[in-house]
């Protein structure tokens, strides 16, 4: 099983590509299309962000 820094930063890289993905989408910057990227970035994100907390949580159970 990979560490939760490990999973942290893969959500976090996913969330950064969706971000940019979705301001370089063609058109206007509210169709269907980047307002869901940017659903999936704001998931993959918080992801990251819960699993560095965790990561930080059980580094702190293990002193």
């Amino acid at each position: 099983m990979r560490s939760p820094k490990f999973w942290g930063l893969i959500y976090l890289l996913t969330g950064v590509l969706f971000t940019y993905l979705a301001a370089t989408s063609p058109g206007n910057m509210w169709s269907f299309y980047t307002i869901l990227l940017m659903l999936f970035a704001a998931y993959n994100i918080s992801i990251s962000f819960k699993m560095f907390a965790l990561s930080s949580k059980l580094k702190r159970k293990d002193q």
